[in-house]
């Protein structure tokens, strides 16, 4: 039987990189150097790989991720690819990975994964995690499934996934759903499907201009009122923890802000669990609903943030906006 073809695209990140004297370490890793190091896994299938940038994750922008899709999409028309492969920094992983499944509407899988250790290290666990997300995205089972995220043996939902541990080699974890299944002695396995998942497709632009306001103890509203000054068209507010109020300073601020071209969304600081709180008191979730601001469910603030940048070129108003988030982030 034919083998099929696996395409690794390369954007850099601590998976290609390696120490450079005193300034620490920077890409260095060609694609085409880590579509070498998979120990085995070019048995089940025939690698491609591309570079398309080679610079650390915090450097990445959104439209680049939209550059990115539209790319691996063109390039896996192709019937002979049975998927692709994504190499990046772990820093904005949770982010890139859920924008580029917004937008993935192809049944053949994506799978995205970096490095916790660059490549200098000696226990370095970019080979391992390339070599699992090859197995991944060359197994049939993985097809449908969007895109997905294979770090350290796991295998996650993009719209799931986050990173919680500044060091540790398991540091992407899927807190309310925990993984969609695992790579064990060269084996995938999957114990269930994606859930929740929306498709928005083509995508034609995003709207790059939403940030996120983290709300703590005290937060005068200075900083929101120079972004709503500044025409920002989303604004996700990262509320306190629990159900999700706001101080009164916050809430003043939206109250202000209403009638404007302006969207807000909440969602709470604690990662796990939904936003259902009917906490009032002048500031709380019930206050901000009455005003307009959209409950971003179990999204954290930054999957909400992307979220937005998706859809607010899409919808024709807040009421379609919102339903979109009570269907897919309840």
């Amino acid at each position: 039987m034919k083998k099929k073809k696996i395409l690794i695209v390369s954007t850099g990140g601590t998976i290609s990189s390696k120490y450079d004297g005193e300034k620490g370490y920077s890409p260095a890793i060609s694609a085409q150097e880590l579509g070498s190091s998979l120990g085995g896994a070019e048995g089940v299938a025939n690698i491609e790989t591309v570079q398309f940038c080679n610079v650390l994750s915090f450097a990445l922008k959104p439209n680049q991720i939209l550059e990115l899709v539209n790319m691996i999409r063109t390039r896996l028309a192709d019937e002979d690819y049975a998927g692709a492969v994504v190499t990046q920094g772990t820093a904005t992983m949770e982010e890139t990975s859920y924008l580029a499944d917004l937008m993935w509407d192809v049944e053949k899988p994506l799978v995205f994964t970096g490095a916790m250790l660059n490549a200098s290290e000696r226990d370095w666990d970019g080979a391992r995690n390339v070599r699992n997300s090859v197995l991944v995205a060359a197994n049939p089972k993985s097809r449908g499934k969007g895109v997905l995220v294979c770090m350290g043996g796991e295998i996650h939902a993009a719209r799931d996934v986050s990173k919680i541990h500044k060091t540790s080699l398991n540091t992407f974890v899927s807190l309310n759903v925990g993984p969609l299944g695992l790579v064990s002695n060269n084996r995938v396995i999957f114990y269930r499907d994606p859930i929740l998942r929306k498709v928005f497709a083509p995508v034609e632009r995003l709207e790059t201009n939403v940030e996120i306001l983290k709300v703590s103890l005290g937060s005068t509203s200075k900083i929101l009122d120079l972004m709503i000054s500044e025409g920002y068209k989303g604004i996700v507010i990262e509320s306190l923890p629990g159900g999700g109020g706001v101080t009164p300073e916050i809430m003043d601020s939206i109250r202000r802000a209403q009638g404007q071209d302006i969207v807000f969304v909440q969602t709470p600081r604690s990662p796990m669990g939904t936003s259902v709180s009917r906490a009032s008191g002048g500031c709380g979730p019930w206050d901000l609903r009455q005003c307009g601001v959209i409950n971003g469910g179990d999204l954290t603030s930054v999957k909400a943030r992307i979220l937005l940048m998706v859809t607010l070129p899409v919808v024709d108003s807040k009421m379609e906006l919102k339903a979109i988030f009570d269907e897919i982030a309840p």
